[in-house]
């Protein structure tokens, strides 16, 4: 009884079988593209609550099985199934993203969605990803130049360098190079021989800023986010006299993470506000630090503009020219944008978003300049960070340059797209002094693969909103940080420095052997001295 009824079973089974792959193929079309659509559907039902709704082709499907485990923590889901076999430095990492995301506090303690929704929504985005990243538009050839620029000897050394901050100081015509591995602040003079160094511990220096003989100083406190929900960033400031650094004053501390600060009088009293973007982790924020008018000093309380984590950058300008500082930010995680802050002139802010981009966009920065000489500011933005939820560095098509024009009335228009990986930072002046503008830019997660490593690219404006891109050979021995232009040999034209960090992520999955003789051999800064004068 028990052998005939498993022979039912078993012919009932094999007659499905043969009955669904007879099924009209128009059927089982349709019944596919249900089931994305209901993938789809899914996805801006649970995703649309923290960011974009990203598009499936945005990632491989490998990207894909590690950004929807990642993702999938914090909808309750702690399933590392899709992950079995995978490379043990990308096991190693999403761990470490689940340990972040529990010291966070951000694993609901049910699941936020069912466990057949969530197959069916990470189905329609495994099944609809390439295997292979889909490229960047077109562009023009990079050519190797090497008439503008030549490279100057320093006697900076750092061994296996994390050059956090490079900057010029051109007032008192000195050098600085913060290596946040080592926690020293080296000096170099004009000639790039060293001329002082103070050691930091605890301190990781991303930002400066020269004003007369103050020197104004920006501590990320933890750079790579070692201490979920620490508060460790502190802006300093020292008097520089002839190259000596006389004490060192912390004027505020117990910072989320600053990646970056502003210092602007936006209420028209004679006294500068202090804007500091906390990146943060997951949770950071865009505050404003007001100083008491008795002893000006910073007070504790700030003024919170934004809640948002992942701030890159701040920056004020009059962007309506109604006399009062507005104030642009960029923000990198989640909801990627760029938003306007209008000041009401009364103290308060209005917060307008000029636009929003998907989750892997990648922001890093922006500059505001003015590209088309009509005396309004324009914008122009940077995006090529690749290493938040991605540790192949896939390579993403919308990394790169875009210059957004002033149309008026606080409207942007996008004019000018330069494609490139893994960009992440940029000068903007006129370099070659033809008088229009012209873009320095590095690459920290470029195309490794690339016969030319673009991670260094120089864009001389030739015509309006047209660039010729070009690099220099010295630039390709280097993995590219941070940088700073000024006149740092004191001749009259623009220099640059780059400054180098070597450290393994993104470099994991096929270029170890190449990251390894970049940390044993490659310099710790660069300087490209401009040779017009």
């Amino acid at each position: 009884m028990k052998l005939f009824r498993q022979t039912q079973i078993h012919i009932l089974l094999t007659l499905s079988f043969l009955l669904g792959a007879c099924a009209p193929e128009s059927e089982r079309e349709a019944g596919r593209i249900n089931a994305v659509e209901s993938g789809r559907l899914l996805a801006y039902q649970h995703c649309i609550a923290c960011h974009q709704v990203p598009e499936p082709d945005l990632l491989t499907k490998r990207s894909w099985e590690f950004a929807l485990t990642y993702m999938g923590f914090f909808l309750g889901i702690v399933d590392y199934q899709a992950m079995e076999g995978v490379e043990e430095f990308a096991w190693d990492s999403i761990h470490l993203r689940e340990e972040f995301v529990r010291d966070a506090k951000m694993i609901p303690d049910q699941p936020l969605i069912s466990e057949a929704d969530w197959k069916q929504l990470r189905s329609y985005y495994i099944e609809a990803a390439p295997e292979e990243a889909i490229p960047q538009p077109s562009k023009s050839a990079i050519s190797e130049d090497l008439d503008l620029f030549t490279v100057a000897e320093t006697q900076y050394r750092m061994d296996s360098a994390i050059t956090s901050m490079v900057h010029i100081d051109e007032t008192n015509k000195l050098l600085y190079a913060h290596d946040s591995g080592a926690e020293r602040l080296t000096v170099l003079d004009r000639n790039f021989n060293f001329h002082d160094a103070h050691s930091s511990p605890g301190v990781a220096l991303v930002e400066a800023r020269s004003n007369g003989e103050s020197l104004y100083l920006l501590s990320i406190g933890d750079l790579f986010a070692s201490n979920i929900g620490g508060k460790f960033g502190e802006l300093q400031r020292t008097r520089v006299l002839s190259g000596v650094f006389m004490g060192l004053e912390i004027l505020v501390k117990g910072l989320h993470r600053p990646a970056d600060f502003d210092l602007a009088d936006l209420d028209n009293d004679g006294m500068e506000e202090f804007l500091v973007s906390n990146f943060g982790d997951y949770t950071g924020d865009f505050s404003v630090y007001r100083k008491n008018v008795d002893t000006e000093e910073f007070m504790d309380d700030p003024l919170i503009l934004s809640q948002q984590p992942g701030i890159v950058k701040g920056e004020a300008h009059d962007f309506n020219g109604d006399g009062f500082q507005d104030i642009l930010v960029m923000a990198s995680a989640a909801r990627e944008n760029v938003s306007l802050f209008i000041n009401d002139g009364k103290g308060g802010f209005e917060q307008r978003i000029l636009w929003e981009k998907h989750p892997s966009f990648g922001y890093i920065g922006f500059e505001v300049r003015d590209f088309n000489d009509d005396g309004a500011p324009d914008i122009i933005t940077l995006n090529g960070d690749n290493g938040d939820s991605d540790p192949y560095n896939t390579l993403k098509r919308d990394h790169g340059i875009r210059i957004y024009l002033n149309r008026g009335e606080l409207n942007f228009e996008e004019a000018y797209f330069y494609p490139m990986y893994g960009v992440y930072g940029a000068e903007v002046e006129d370099f070659n002094q033809d008088g229009d503008l012209d873009i320095a830019a590095i690459a920290f997660h470029p195309d490794f693969d690339a016969d030319i490593p673009e991670n260094f690219v120089f864009l001389e404006q030739t015509s309006a909103l047209a660039f010729n891109p070009s690099t220099h050979p010295a630039t390709f021995n280097g993995r590219w940080l941070s940088m700073d232009s000024g006149d740092a040999d004191g001749d009259g034209d623009v220099d640059i420095v780059l400054g180098a960090a070597y450290v393994p992520v993104g470099m994991r999955d096929r270029h170890m052997d190449r990251f390894e003789t970049l940390a044993s051999e490659a310099p710790p800064i660069l300087i490209l001295e401009n040779k017009l004068r």
